[in-house]
């Protein structure tokens, strides 16, 4: 039964009343409570928990009163799937209008048919069976891409069960909980990649293609602009809304420097209710300068760079406006099966116009641009994104690997790759170098080897944008490696390091009596940061939650996690565990007791 505890000052004045029951009124229910100023609403709220068996009164929100305006809806249509949905997305925050809507249209056409009339407090309803019967039925969908029907992609289906999982999500969240679990976390989906038993090009492998089958696709194009826009875009890597957004101003030759370049401010975005606008591009590493090469500098003259007002577009639909993709495309996929009729492309390449950028990046990678500029040239918020794509294409990946095996196969050491380039060597050994990487943190002072220094410089360079600190990189004998370092050559990596947005929240510190201690609201909100293998704070989990005694008796909670979403249902459990047992506390059997 609920009951009301009084609050006191030092004086012994009454400072407030609290409304304390265990949820659903077993001995096993987590603690709830709510506090009040004046007697009579505590008394109030207290008998309207036990008319409720336990419960929270509906339409109450904690800490607020009843002012939940779906209040008086009848339980059966609140909570209703379709109407707890789609009142979910519309009070979205952070999202953009067109964005709210598409979400909203997915929402529509592929969730609701199967979960509209459920009631999102459901066990029954929803549960990890219906689920993945759900899922399995997306992955049987029929759906239009281009001009023909095809199986609904696995990257699709992913986005919809996230779409499922956020709104389930949210009803865990809610004061009190709707839901004590969301079955999306055990369901298993699609595999996105479909290792590549897709030959018609449908498949979301990247296609990369050889200068000379680009200019195979250019002979074929009927059209001079469409001519100049498939080589800018091979030649500079720009992003489709990026490269059709640029007007004259972003085009230009640096005084300072004399050499031609891009800057790259803004890009085409979707407009809610239709249409597009110019804004921002889509991060902030993807506002940069990209050096441009004196051919397509000239190209850009050729074309009438200098006849241009300021911001008037170089690539357009011929009336100054938006060049639509779908129309170009159209005139690609044709120059493509050109290309293809006349063997000068392979039959088995079937590139969109999105795989010029990726060839970009094969490029300068064969010609031994490091990681770290191919990253910033395409504008990418994280090298371990750059790495993932296109770290198999480094000229020396093969032949560093198939040295490797050759020397260990013989019994003699490889020696390391471009060691002429770091310019501090401690000491000599068997030939064998490894590179050093010093990093600075809060934590202090930390060492990471690699074998490659390829990896060594991305993961330096990475550092310094993430922590706004300096590092250096040394080359290292192996016996000194050994002398310097506990592990010795176990240490030493082989990979580039795994590295992750890490998503943090809390702690929540509560008394032993359960009350908690605010010091920072904005504790209670997500944030993130992004964290190494290495580091004490990274987690390859969707979420981890964590509840630990204090030393002077008070019980935090936090979590962390990948999943930002899985993170807020693991730090409201955190929470709820941390109730249970702040009594427990063993420090407090060491506190004298405190006078009554």
């Amino acid at each position: 039964m609920a009951y009301i505890a009084n609050r006191k000052n030092k004086a012994g004045e009454v400072t407030s009343y609290q409304v304390k029951w265990r949820l659903g009124g077993s001995r096993d229910g987590d603690w709830q409570i709510e506090r009040f100023d004046d007697d009579d609403s505590a008394k109030t709220f207290r008998d309207a928990v036990n008319e409720h068996a336990q419960q929270w009164p509906p339409g109450w929100v904690k800490g607020v009163g009843y002012i939940d305006p779906t209040a008086e809806q009848p339980d059966d249509e609140r909570y209703r799937f379709k109407n707890y949905a789609l009142e979910s997305v519309r009070n979205r925050t952070g999202v953009e209008g067109y964005y709210k809507d598409a979400i909203e249209k997915e929402l529509t056409t592929y969730l609701l048919p199967t979960f509209g009339e459920c009631d999102v407090r459901s066990t029954v309803h929803f549960q990890k069976r219906t689920v993945q019967k759900w899922v399995n039925t997306m992955a049987e969908t029929m759906v239009m891409r281009g001009s023909r029907h095809k199986p609904m992609s696995p990257k699709t289906i992913k986005n919809l069960h996230g779409l499922l999982s956020s709104i389930l999500t949210e009803a865990m969240q809610e004061e009190p909980p709707l839901r004590a679990r969301n079955p999306c976390a055990l369901v298993t989906l699609p595999r996105i990649d479909d290792g590549g038993t897709a030959d018609d090009g449908s498949d979301e492998d990247m296609c990369f293609l050889e200068p000379d089958e680009v200019q195979a696709i250019v002979d074929e194009l009927d059209l001079p602009k469409d001519k100049r826009l498939v080589r800018r875009k091979y030649a500079t890597g720009l992003r489709w809304g990026e490269l059709t957004a640029l007007g004259k101003r972003q085009v230009f030759r640096d005084p300072k420097d004399g050499k031609p370049k891009i800057r790259v401010t803004r890009a085409w975005k979707r407009k809610r209710g239709g249409g597009y606008y110019l804004g921002t591009p889509k991060s902030k590493r993807s506002r940069r300068t990209v050096r441009i090469d004196e051919v397509t500098w000239q190209e850009f003259l050729d074309d009438g760079l200098e006849e241009l007002g300021p911001e008037d577009l170089i690539h357009h639909n011929g009336q100054g406006e938006r060049l639509p993709y779908s129309t170009f495309y159209d005139r690609l996929k044709t120059a493509i099966q050109r290309a293809h009729k006349k063997g000068t492309l392979p039959l088995e390449k079937h590139p969109t116009l999105h795989d010029l950028r990726h060839s970009h990046a094969a490029a300068l990678l064969s010609m031994g641009h490091s990681l770290t500029y191919v990253q910033r040239r395409l504008g990418h918020e994280s090298i371990t994104t750059t790495s993932d794509r296109y770290g198999h294409l480094l000229p020396e990946a093969d032949d560093d690997a198939m040295e490797t095996i050759e020397a260990n196969l013989a019994g003699r050491a490889r020696p390391g790759a471009g060691e002429e380039e770091i310019p501090v060597v401690i000491s000599q050994g068997d030939g064998r170098r490894v590179y050093a990487v010093h990093l600075d943190s809060h934590a202090g002072a930390h060492i990471e080897g690699f074998w490659d220094l390829d990896h060594a410089q991305a993961v330096s360079e990475q550092w310094r944008l993430d922590r706004g600190t300096e590092t250096r990189i040394e080359a290292w004998s192996v016996e000194w490696w050994n002398r310097q370092v506990n592990g010795g050559v176990n240490r030493v990596r082989r990979h580039m390091p795994d590295r992750a947005l890490v998503w943090h929240v809390g702690p929540a510190v509560y008394e032993p009596d359960g009350t908690e201690i605010v010091r920072r609201p904005e504790d209670h909100e997500p944030r993130s940061q992004w964290a190494w293998e290495w580091e004490e704070t990274y987690t390859d989990e969707p979420a981890v939650g964590c509840v630990g005694w204090r030393p002077q008796g008070e019980t935090e909670a936090s979590a962390r996690g990948q999943g930002r979403d899985a993170v807020l249902v693991a730090y409201a459990q955190a929470r709820s565990d941390a109730l249970r047992v702040c009594g427990m506390n063993p420090a407090l059997a060491e506190q004298p007791a405190l006078e009554t």
